[in-house]
């Protein structure tokens, strides 16, 4: 019997070890055993916070949503606030995340949902909700993930080469050639803001108006009503690039009041994407639909949470 015993250690010793530097390289600090510096809107590490602390006031969306400082975001609010937003959040998800959430906690009363012209394009559909759920409550369903074990690896290589490996915030450092074009005549947007709006209008050529997501979305706002949930429905700043190179050109506006007249009667709507006067300028945005994290963003944070 020791002698099996013995031999399954031997076995069991690799593996146990190969847990143990993934548990300490990993990067997302999921077990909470060390102070992580990395910066991440991970939906996996946002549904394992929100599961080991439920907030009553919850942010949903993508990343125009994901990247308030949280802690200044509370400043206003006065109350602890969690996100079940993430970057690159598809609007069902965020619905599945919205059901998640009421599912889990009873006593959810106030909820700030973004969406936008560009998540209501039926084709920016994306399903990742019944993993997402299960890697953020089953541990091994991390450890075994092979996405999650190149991170971890890579966390190693910056290890060896004595350095942090520190998401990129959107915090712009512009220099004046990128308001002129190479013959000196000056950009009407900045060289940056023109070309992310081309990939954009690309992105929006063959849009199509996702109809049952906002019946779905109009559902969930009469549930929330009955339940006595308060909702904002978010519709966070456009940079005039996005206005006029892609909205307009593609003539989409007509697509963000018809979602605004069908949701309107049910929550309470906040639209900053599409009016007469933008109240942040260019220098103010990171590119077209991201606000810049120090120039705009804080911003923007007391306006929609200072209430």
């Amino acid at each position: 019997m020791l002698k099996l015993i013995k031999k399954l250690a031997i076995i069991a010793l690799p593996i146990i070890i190969y847990f143990g530097i993934f548990i300490y390289f990993e990067p997302y600090n999921y077990f909470g055993f060390k102070n992580n510096e990395y910066v991440d809107d991970s939906a996996i590490v946002r549904v394992r916070q929100y599961n080991q602390e439920p907030s009553d006031i919850v942010i949903f969306g993508d990343s125009r949503m994901a990247h308030f400082d949280i802690k200044l975001v509370e400043s206003y609010t006065g109350e602890d606030v969690k996100m079940l937003s993430f970057g690159g959040a598809s609007l069902n998800e965020s619905m599945d995340l919205l059901e998640y959430a009421m599912d889990t906690n009873p006593n959810l009363k106030t909820i700030y949902f973004g969406i936008s012209f560009y998540t209501l394009n039926e084709n920016y559909y994306k399903d990742r909700m019944s993993q997402i759920k299960t890697i953020a409550t089953n541990p091994f369903a991390y450890m075994l993930n092979f996405n999650y074990n190149i991170e971890m690896l890579n966390e190693i290589k910056f290890f060896i080469k004595g350095e942090k490996n520190v998401a990129e915030k959107d915090e712009g450092h512009w220099k004046e050639s990128d308001y002129y074009y190479e013959d000196g005549s000056p950009r009407k947007y900045r060289k940056n803001l023109e070309e992310f709006a081309g990939k954009i209008f690309d992105v929006c050529k063959n849009y199509y108006f996702d109809e049952l997501d906002v019946e779905r979305y109009v559902e969930l706002m009469k549930e929330c009503e009955k339940r006595g949930i308060k909702t904002y429905t978010v519709m966070p700043p456009l940079d005039n690039s996005i206005k006029d190179l892609v909205v307009d050109e593609l003539g989409l506006s007509n697509y963000i009041f018809k979602f605004i007249d069908s949701v309107d009667p049910y929550t309470t709507v906040l639209n900053y994407e599409y009016n007469e006067k933008n109240i942040f300028t260019q220098d103010e945005f990171y590119d077209g639909l991201h606000l810049d994290v120090v120039k705009g963003l804080p911003k923007f944070t007391q306006i929609l949470f200072e209430r």
